[in-house]
């Protein structure tokens, strides 16, 4: 049986990726800038935002289907919409090879909407898990894979600042969309905020579209050529890699450190493999943090009130880490400011978060954590153009997301079950703890082994 992936390689391509013309680039390289921020604010923010939903699903259906005190069924939807999100971005990376960015985005938009507009109409929580969670989570994938690529074929230098800031929008989308469906709810019921909401997105994502433009094919002669003549050791580089590749390809569009041109090279490539690894693990320990810092706060004796506002601290510093490390990758090198951010991210759960027994020290780890683990994202599509260039790049993101399918709706599960297991007089949150500070220990080994086999030279810029 062919895979989705394999289909869609099947399938002419269509040669309706549009380019902006502008007299000036850099209007059009801004336009470009401004809708992927955008898109990311509606597309993966729905998903931050998703826990306002999560809370009236469990309200709504807990009664109904789980007398017995047992879990609520509804935990389905929002463990569903987040495996077929990173499903889809696999698939959606191959589609933007054959449609072009802006077809995928719309129809990415149209899935998110028609989704979320179905659900409104949904009485049962298998309709929900088909809807919400299935279609909108395929839309948010599918939005998600273009909007954090894009941006990178206008920009050969400030890459991570840029993409950082990109991808802040989706933290800015939490933050912002969940008051918004709040107030929407109160307004006009649970129900009928679904479907306002599904408007809204469906709208947005359409207008978000018809800005996701690839660069002129001209203009990126331009600078091939202007930038060819710059190769040098003072390069991310070894001076034997750069020299080499120059030769083979003479094209900074698709310069990177791995002369790989199909996704068949990618996949053998070990590269690949040591990122895939160090993401998948990175962010199944990501999600389940976040999870769990309200319940862990009032396990230790805070308030309701104290952990929200941690968690709420937390994703807020995920907004400034985006940028701020984004800019410093532009400066020490992508791979080793990846290895940088969880190393401390690992640190600080084994010697922040394991002993916090305040609301100090927590506080201080919310922001350390969310500084640090926040960076991930932007991260992903850096690494992947430091290691195979900018050709395809939609593509690559698009296949590390196979691994995240199965292990970040199951790593909060598996901590959960640490949790209850060890009873809830306190043991049980330091074991979550632990147990995501060793898993984001073992995504640092795994970056340092990409690390060490891109390079040995400890003060390379890579």
């Amino acid at each position: 049986m062919r895979s989705p992936r394999d289909l869609l390689a099947r399938l002419p391509k269509v040669g309706i990726t549009r380019s902006f013309s502008f007299a000036n680039p850099h209007i059009a390289a801004g336009i470009v800038v401004f809708a992927s921020f955008i898109g990311m604010i509606l597309g993966p923010g729905v998903t931050n935002s998703y826990g306002v939903f999560e809370e009236e699903y469990e309200n709504r259906f807990s009664n109904k289907n789980n007398s017995d005190g047992t879990i609520s069924s509804a935990i389905a939807i929002g463990a569903v919409h987040v495996s077929v999100n990173y499903l889809f971005t696999t698939i959606a990376g191959a589609l933007c090879e054959r449609l072009g960015m802006g077809l995928t985005t719309f129809i990415g938009g149209v899935m998110l909407g028609v989704g979320q507009i179905a659900a409104g109409f949904c009485t049962e929580v298998w309709q929900l898990v088909l809807t919400q969670g299935v279609l909108a989570g395929a839309g948010v994938g599918t939005i998600f894979i273009v909007v954090s690529t894009i941006p990178t074929s206008w920009f050969s230098k400030n890459q991570g600042f840029l993409i950082g800031v990109v991808h802040s929008g989706s933290g800015v989308g939490g933050l912002m969309l969940a008051p918004l469906t709040r107030f929407l709810i109160n307004r006009y019921t649970l129900m009928g905020a679904v479907k306002i909401l599904g408007i809204i997105l469906a709208v947005g994502i359409t207008l978000v579209s018809l800005g996701m433009a690839t660069k002129p094919e001209e203009l990126m002669d331009q600078e091939d050529e202007e930038n060819i003549e710059q190769v040098s050791t003072t390069d991310s580089i070894s001076e034997n890699k750069v020299s080499n590749l120059a030769k083979k390809r003479m094209s900074v569009r698709s310069f990177g450190v791995r002369d790989v041109h199909s996704t068949r090279g990618v996949l053998r490539s070990q590269e690949f493999w040591y990122l895939n690894v160090a993401v998948m693990l990175a962010e199944a320990a990501f999600y389940v943090v976040l999870f769990f810092l309200p319940v862990y706060s009032i396990g230790i004796g805070l308030t309701s009130e104290q952990g929200a506002l941690i968690a709420g601290v937390a994703n807020g510093a995920t907004i400034i880490g985006r940028i701020t490390i984004g800019y410093i990758a532009d400066l020490s090198g992508n791979i080793n400011m990846f290895f940088i951010t969880h190393l401390l991210v690992t640190l600080s759960c084994f010697f922040l978060w394991y002993p916090a027994k305040s609301f100090l020290i927590m506080m201080v780890f919310a922001c350390t954590f969310g500084l640090f683990a926040g960076s991930l994202t932007p991260m992903v599509p850096l690494c992947s153009v430091t290691l195979f260039g900018q050709n395809g790049l939609a593509n690559n993101v698009g296949l590390l997301g196979i691994g995240m399918v199965l292990t970040t709706p199951a790593a909060p599960v598996v901590a959960r079950i640490f949790y209850e297991k060890l009873g809830q007089n306190g043991a049980g949150y330091g074991t979550v703890a632990l147990f995501c500070g060793a898993i984001y220990f073992l995504a640092t080994l795994s970056i340092f082994a990409l690390r060490i086999c891109v390079s040995r030279k400890p003060w390379v810029k890579i």
